[in-house]
């Protein structure tokens, strides 16, 4: 099996919490994006233990945006470097639809949800079109303009957990709404708790048209086991 060792999430995760920085005065806007940005998500991921989460890929017309499917990824801790920095390998899915084992060295934040922002980017480009830089830029401003901020109860490992959900909708204001085929108002949504390993319970994205006939995607990624 192929290994390879990437520097693209440490180098994606700054350029993501760039903008976060700001003066104390404005601190208050910033709390959803500080929530994801801002915490060291892998801190209850020891070393020798694995997270496994369940990625659901759904389309309401195949022959328009490809099949619809399930499909396994892991993360698993090999090491922890004196700062408390993770060395992990990250697995997605399995059988003919795997994809190369990589390995990431000192991380803290989850790799696996830097992946779905991505797959999030793809897909939304896949039905509505437009530049990956732009739709990658709207996404991650839409952690600090106008997030919706959730207090929400979870259930994991047979326990009621505290959590919070962050919900955007990048491109409901965008400027070029009217060129996204009817899926400006696409939604994106974060469940997180510190009380996860891993930080987060689950990740969804819904894209959905006001266009007669064009397709919906969903997508899902939801813990299913750490040990």
């Amino acid at each position: 099996m192929l290994r390879i060792v990437r520097g693209l999430v440490p180098a994606l995760a700054l350029a993501l919490s760039v903008p976060f920085a700001v003066e104390p005065a404005r601190a208050d806007k910033y709390e959803a994006a500080d929530l994801i940005f801002q915490n060291r998500h892998l801190d209850l991921v020891q070393k020798g233990a694995t997270v496994a989460y369940k990625f659901e890929h759904a389309v309401s017309d195949e022959k328009l945006m490809g099949k619809s499917f399930t499909d396994d990824i892991k993360i698993a801790v090999t090491d922890v470097n004196a700062t408390g920095q993770r060395i992990l390998d990250v697995t997605v899915f399995t059988g003919d639809r795997q994809r190369p084992v990589q390995n990431y060295d000192g991380l803290t934040i989850n790799p696996v949800f830097i992946w779905f922002l991505d797959k999030c980017v793809e897909n939304f480009r896949t039905v509505a079109g437009g530049k990956q830089p732009y739709l990658k830029g709207r996404m991650k401003e839409a952690f600090v303009e106008k997030p919706t901020l959730e207090d929400v109860k979870i259930e994991f490992g047979g326990k009621t957990i505290d959590a919070k959900k962050v919900t955007i909708e990048p491109f409901a204001t965008d400027p070029n709404k009217h060129k996204m085929q009817g899926y400006e108002n696409s939604k994106f949504s974060f469940v997180m708790s510190k009380d996860i390993p891993g930080y987060f319970y689950e990740l969804t994205s819904e894209m959905v048209s006001t266009q007669p006939g064009a397709g919906k995607l969903n997508d899902r990624l939801k813990i299913v086991e750490a040990k």
